[in-house]
């Protein structure tokens, strides 16, 4: 009876063992639980097994695709791409971000030589959301090629999109084309506006907010925007 009932014991420790190692798994997992807004305003929640990021896309787009289970130790996965995404919402919380870590599918402006308005559809990291426009960030590979052959950087960029463009307001300029002529019809005297913000006085504390804060071009974007309305 005794032998029995050791068994039995040794039995549920086993099990309980297992339980709390399993459960212990999936926290330990929990990093890469998200919750996906498709285009269609379904919702998909699951863990990412192979991520988007550019680290990890040395032989695909980078910030395009991406893989997930429904499980940390499922089999199945699912493939969805920027194209079938609104959003990508990571449920785990931090100290220093407190409302999670948010990936948006949004137009990059891409301009090419044939095509100076030219976008991709591409996923990229809310850093920060103002009151006239969103700042984005993201990584991807560049590309030079000099006389000791061709070289991969890989390099973080940060862009803007303003909430005043309607329907086309999907559209991510990075910070050099809201430098450029790019914007010139839908922005008149933005890129004027733009170099003068770090002119003057004035400028000298702008170029320092720069050097602390990835998000200053919000403030230069408000600035603009006051100007306009006098």
């Amino acid at each position: 009876m005794k032998s029995v009932l050791f068994w039995s014991v040794l039995a549920l420790s086993i099990l309980g063992g297992t339980r709390q190692a399993d459960a212990q798994k999936t926290k330990d997992q929990e990093y890469r639980h998200v919750i996906v807004t498709l285009t269609s305003g379904e919702k998909v929640e699951g863990y990412v097994k192979r991520g988007w990021h550019a680290e990890s896309s040395h032989f695909k787009k980078s910030n395009y695709s991406f893989k997930m289970t429904p499980t940390p130790d499922a089999k199945e996965t699912l493939k969805y791409t920027a194209d079938d995404v609104q959003s990508i919402d990571y449920t785990e919380k931090y100290e220093d971000n407190p409302d999670g870590i948010r990936w948006e599918a949004h137009q990059l402006a891409l301009p090419s030589i044939a095509n100076r308005y030219n976008t991709v559809r591409r996923l990229m990291c809310v850093e920060k959301v103002g009151e006239n426009a969103t700042v984005y960030w993201w990584k991807a590979w560049d590309v030079t090629t000099d006389g000791r052959g061709t070289r991969r950087t890989l390099r973080t960029y940060y862009g803007i999109r303003f909430h005043d463009e309607g329907e086309e307001g999907d559209i991510v300029y990075t910070y050099m084309l809201v430098n450029s002529v790019l914007l010139k019809d839908k922005k008149p005297g933005l890129k004027e506006y733009y170099k003068n913000w770090f002119k003057g006085v004035e400028g000298k504390e702008h170029k320092k907010e720069a050097k602390t804060d990835v998000a200053w071009i919000l403030d230069m974007y408000d600035a603009y925007l006051k100007s306009l309305a006098g």
